[in-house]
């Protein structure tokens, strides 16, 4: 089992910026001009052309965020039971099974509509197709938000928590209110637990 390190997980866009960033990276690196002059072959391409690439950086993109994220099954029992007892493993596989679904529906989508494109017999026809696909890309994305809301909730709380080493020997400290639990703490360890008299109490797990 490996140590996994929640903190490199890619931050997670919420559905209207990840439309944005793709949208904004298909206008940036395509060309942008075309003419009503253009061989009807050419203007086929320039449109299948933007309907594949906006394509690839949807697939590239919601292929990050499944990657990023550790299958329950590749990480140590700790962070698995860590996991579900904070969020829910079925939840969460359910959030990474619904990324994977809209990702095969985007790239089936733009299969479709490069199909289409194919047989566009004028500039208005192509550019309706263009703005159809696209359309119902983000359409897909959208529906998923919640789950990329979700995830990105995920890994915030996971990159905040310390690193813990599950293979090292661990010592656990408990007992009963206000027999110097904390005061041995700030003894044998760096911690700087507060001390105080009963009935003050620590409120929170310390990790050292």
């Amino acid at each position: 089992m490996v140590q996994y390190n929640f903190k490199k997980i890619t931050v997670v866009p919420n559905g209207k910026d990840f439309i944005d960033i793709i949208l904004s990276r298909t206008q940036r690196q395509t060309p942008t001009v075309v003419h009503k002059g253009y061989a009807i072959s050419r203007l086929r391409q320039f449109y299948m052309r933007k309907v594949k690439y906006t394509q690839q950086n949807f697939h590239e993109k919601l292929s990050t965020i499944i990657d990023d994220f550790p299958r329950l099954d590749d990480i140590h029992p700790f962070y698995g039971d860590l996991l579900h007892v904070l969020y829910n493993k079925d939840h969460y596989k359910l959030a990474l099974g619904q990324i994977n679904t809209a990702r095969n529906l985007i790239s089936k989508i733009a299969k479709d509509y490069v199909k289409l494109l194919k047989y566009g017999d004028s500039l208005y026809r192509c550019k309706s197709l263009k703005v159809a696909a696209l359309g119902r890309m983000c359409t897909v994305i959208k529906r998923i938000g919640p789950s990329l809301a979700y995830l990105e909730q995920i890994r915030q709380h996971m990159a905040r928590l310390p690193s813990i080493d599950p293979n090292t020997r661990t010592m656990l400290i408990c007992g009963y209110p206000n027999v110097g639990k904390s005061s041995f703490m700030n003894k044998i360890t760096r911690a700087d637990v507060d001390v105080q008299p009963y009935a003050f109490t620590t409120k929170s797990l310390s990790s050292n």
